[in-house]
């Protein structure tokens, strides 16, 4: 199923989030982390599958997240742990810029649990 420009919430200017960090959002009722790397802006659940801690303000290396809770990583490409903590990944989000807006569809990507 293709999503439409009007399946996508604006949350943000790219410019409020910096390099390396993330900005979490309220997106349809969804707590929504939004990061920014060299490789792009980033969209996952704001949940941390080990212990349900809150990924904000956690440390960004390369496109990984790490857990401020207990270190659990997580690729933001496609929300996959790294580690031994636990094996349920994060549900990621399509993100897309439309000139200097970052925008975020509420709907979880293809064949990741709603």
């Amino acid at each position: 199923m293709s999503l439409l420009s009007s399946d996508f919430v604006r949350v943000c200017d790219a410019e409020e989030i910096n390099m390396n960090d993330g900005k979490s959002f309220q997106v349809a009722g969804r707590n929504i982390l939004v990061c920014r790397t060299k490789e792009g802006f980033f969209a996952v659940d704001n949940l941390c599958t080990h212990q349900l801690q809150e990924l904000e303000g956690g440390k960004i290396r390369g496109c990984y997240i790490f857990c401020p809770l207990h270190g659990q990583r997580f690729d933001l490409r496609d929300g996959k742990p790294i580690g031994q903590l636990t094996d349920k990944p994060l549900p990621t989000y399509p993100i897309e810029l439309e000139g200097r807006d970052v925008r975020v569809s509420p709907r979880p990507n293809v064949g990741e649990r709603d």
